[in-house]
Formats: C-alpha cells, sequence, structure tokens
C-alpha cells in the first residue's frame, strides 16, 4: 500500500531538487526521508531518482509519477479541507498565468476576489502557457491563462483579455507617426522577453511572414525588466498593450498590421474542483459579460 507520507517525501525531494532541502521543508531528517523515498521505490518496483553529487531529479518514471502524486496529495488536503469546511469558504485556490498576465491585469481581479473571499487560499504557479496547460489538464492548478489557440481534449477555455503588441520607446526617441512597422522594428534593437514565450514567438513569426528578422535582439525575463532596458536606451520594446502604464516613462507607438491576440480562462473539461475556484471563475466571467 502508498505511504502518503513517503509519497510526500518524493514530491519534496523533486521539487527541492534535493534531499536535504526536502528533509529541511518537511521538518524530517534526511535518514528519515531517504527511507521514506526508498520505501516508495520499492512498492511500485521502479527508481524513482536519479541521485548525484549535485543532488536529485526524477528519472522518467518518476517524472510519471511525480504528477499523479501532487495530484493525490492535493486531493487529501482538499478531502480533509472539505471535512472541516463543508462551506467552503476557506479552500485553496491554484492558479497558473504568465507574470505578465499576473502583473498587469490578473492581480487587481485577485485583490477583488480575495476582499469577497477573505478565507480563501491562494496559490499562483507562474509559467508559459503550455506549460500552464499541461498543468490543468493534470489537475495540478484548478484554473489557467493561456494564450490562445489552444487545442487540448481535456480543457475548456473562454477568452477573457484582448490585446495587440505595442512598441515602446524611451522618452524622445520614438518616431513622429502613430504608427511603426514591422520593417521599422526590425532595423532597430529590440528588447524582447525570452524565446520559450509564447509572446515571442508570436512577435517572430510576424517578422518571418513578412520576410524580416531583428538585426539585434537583448532577451530578457519579464516585462517589468524590459521596460526599464527601454527606459536606459538599450533598444525597443514590443510588449502587450494591457501592460502599458501611465507612469512608464516611456513613449507607445501602435505597430501597423498587429494582429489581435487572446489570452483564455482555462479549466478541467471533466475534473473542475469547483468550490474557491468555481467562485473565483463565476465573478470574472461575470464582470465581463457586465461590461460586454
Amino acid at each position: 500500500m502508498l505511504d502518503l507520507d513517503a509519497l510526500g517525501a518524493f514530491v519534496a525531494a523533486c521539487e527541492e531538487g534535493s534531499i536535504s532541502r526536502a528533509a529541511g521543508r518537511l521538518f524530517h531528517s534526511q535518514p528519515a526521508v531517504t527511507r521514506q523515498i526508498l520505501s516508495l521505490e520499492k512498492v511500485l518496483g521502479v527508481v524513482l531518482l536519479d541521485r548525484s553529487s549535485r543532488g536529485v531529479k526524477p528519472t522518467a518514471a518518476g517524472l510519471a509519477v511525480l504528477a499523479r502524486a501532487q495530484k493525490v496529495l492535493r486531493d487529501v488536503e482538499a478531502l480533509s479541507g472539505a471535512a472541516h469546511d463543508p462551506k467552503g469558504e476557506n479552500g485553496d485556490l491554484r492558479i497558473a498565468c504568465s507574470d505578465t498576465v499576473a502583473q498587469y491585469w490578473l492581480a487587481p481581479q485577485l485583490g477583488r476576489f480575495a476582499r469577497q473571499n477573505p478565507l480563501a487560499r491562494l496559490h499562483l504557479t507562474i509559467s508559459n502557457s503550455p506549460e500552464i496547460a499541461a498543468r490543468v489538464a493534470a489537475g495540478l492548478e484548478d484554473i489557467g491563462f493561456v494564450l490562445l489557440p489552444l487545442n487540448h481534449p481535456s480543457l475548456l477555455h473562454r477568452p477573457v483579455l484582448s490585446y495587440r503588441h505595442m512598441a515602446a520607446f524611451a522618452q524622445g526617441t520614438a518616431p513622429p507617426d502613430s504608427l511603426v512597422t514591422a520593417s521599422d522594428l526590425a532595423q532597430s534593437p529590440l528588447v524582447l522577453l525570452g524565446r520559450q514565450t509564447r509572446s515571442r514567438q508570436l512577435i517572430e513569426e510576424g517578422f518571418l511572414a513578412r520576410g524580416l528578422w531583428p538585426k539585434r535582439v537583448v532577451e530578457v525575463g519579464n516585462v517589468s525588466v524590459q521596460k526599464e532596458l527601454v527606459r536606459v536606451g538599450l533598444g525597443v520594446g514590443v510588449l502587450p498593450d494591457y501592460a502599458k502604464r501611465s507612469g512608464d516613462d516611456l513613449e507607445y507607438r501602435q505597430i501597423e498590421g498587429a494582429s489581435v491576440r487572446e489570452i483564455a480562462i482555462v479549466t478541467h473539461r471533466s475534473n473542475f474542483p469547483g468550490g474557491v475556484a468555481e467562485r473565483f471563475a463565476k465573478m470574472l466571467l461575470d464582470s465581463l459579460n457586465q461590461r460586454s
């Protein structure tokens, strides 16, 4: 029979990348955590962790077990919560989105929900759209926000945010025209998000469709850093219009021919947890319906 404590030790070791850090997180001794993981490996009949002087990481079998183990532990936590909180007032809300969506669009929605549901516990995971979809499909997140298009048989989605990319310039460097072209941008040094992001991929696809390619790119990890590097003159930023703020100390121009992009709220088709997550989704969608 599987031991939940052993599952917890295995998950902690994977997430921490270290047996010793997992032990500290669980308030157990390192030998005790090692014994629990060895016991789990014996029950399952597979090696779950690759062990080295640099730490641990899941084997192929371990990766397959990890997502399910995380979900089992989450379901056990939810079961305990339901027993002590039948109305679901202090349940967990697990959301995954990009850091840009979190900072520039989602934060006010979460603030409003927290004021209405002060006992709810929020868990926010920052990731990219493919990983977010995979986590919601695996039951690791209740709700995700992903950049469309999305084709996944296990997921339901509804657009909640439409936007276009804009060009951001340091003060005093923007062209006089209200529009800039892709050709103009390709001739400028650009400050863009990393290639692992869907946003960057769409920007590059737009250049390629016009037979263009940027002559120089400074790659950054998030939009806040992107803005700062544009401010100090490292290049022109290309960022979503919903990230524009009046206090940015930047000059913005629309990009000629920029396509409309959509971000959608994503939930599991048949395994949506309800409770706190359902209340948040309803609040968000009701507010959108009122605006339309």
